[in-house]
């Protein structure tokens, strides 16, 4: 329960203003003949403008607080924010679509629903780049990877320091759960291979609640983490494992190799299955 539907059930008139309710001021001293108290619809945090009397919708009737339902309704307020305060990156115009077929075992059609494509221009040139989308769908930053394995900067990403969103930000659940890995390349050949709930990172140390949060508010129930397998990637694992379990409300968040291996092998033979009817045909 939010503050707005506690008002609604208490059956306090009351009139939007922004994020907030105004409503007559509930202080028993105070003859409140004009609407003079603002309450939080979400959080439930009211004062009054006349009296100065404070406090919270909640505790002074003695409802419960849904701490998750106040966060959930807190970030589709950051994503309409975001959404009409962005602009996003606008996409190179003298951009090519990625021509140069597959890819690190990444078929061309996979990349090309990526939007992958080549720019050559400085730090970008001999690289096939992704453009990195927002819950809004607005574009946030490119990551360009090196075509070759002997540059010295495999990665770059542009703006400098900017905030990685998990890709992709809408993400397709498969029974409530999501695969999440470390880098944009593992959830490609995941994706490619039909595991199309696969979703990335971008770095054991990106994962955070609001992100969390975002596939929660998209229908995941639970997260399969496949980070890579040394020491730095089964620590981060354990502290995803645990943020998850958390921000999810449930137990139901594992660190299963064999089952993502399972899944990835069951993908591949049936793509090639696919491939060898094609050849038939």
């Amino acid at each position: 329960m939010i503050a707005e539907e506690l008002l609604q059930s208490k059956g306090i008139q009351y009139q939007v203003s922004g994020k907030d309710a105004k409503i007559h001021c509930l202080n028993p001293e105070h003859d409140d003949t004009n609407p003079s108290m603002r309450v939080d619809r979400i959080t439930g945090i009211f004062h009054c403008f006349s009296c100065g009397y404070k406090g919270n919708l909640f505790t002074y009737f003695g409802a419960p607080e849904s701490p998750t339902e106040v966060r959930i309704h807190r970030i589709k307020d950051k994503i309409q924010k975001v959404k009409s305060e962005t602009v996003g990156i606008q996409l190179p115009k003298d951009r090519l679509e990625w021509r140069g077929g597959g890819f690190r075992n990444i078929s061309e059609e996979t990349l090309a629903i990526w939007d992958a494509f080549t720019w050559n221009v400085p730090r970008f040139e001999n690289r096939i780049i992704f453009p990195i989308r927002d819950i809004t769908g607005k574009t946030v930053s490119l990551i360009g990877r090196s075509l070759d394995d002997f540059s010295t900067m495999k990665y770059y990403i542009y703006p400098t320091g900017a905030e990685m969103p998990f890709c992709p930000a809408k993400v397709k659940p498969m029974q409530g759960r999501v695969i999440l890995t470390e880098g944009i390349f593992d959830a490609l050949n995941l994706w490619d291979k039909g595991l199309k709930n696969s979703v990335c990172c971008f770095g054991t140390q990106q994962v955070s609640w609001v992100k969390l949060s975002l596939l929660k508010l998209q229908g995941v129930q639970g997260i399969d983490i496949m980070f890579d397998g040394d020491e730095a990637g089964r620590q981060a694992s354990e502290k995803a494992k645990e943020i998850a379990e958390k921000e999810l409300s449930n137990k139901d968040t594992s660190i299963d190799y064999a089952k993502a291996s399972a899944q990835l092998a069951e993908a591949v033979a049936r793509l090639k299955t696919i491939q060898k009817l094609r050849k038939k045909q």
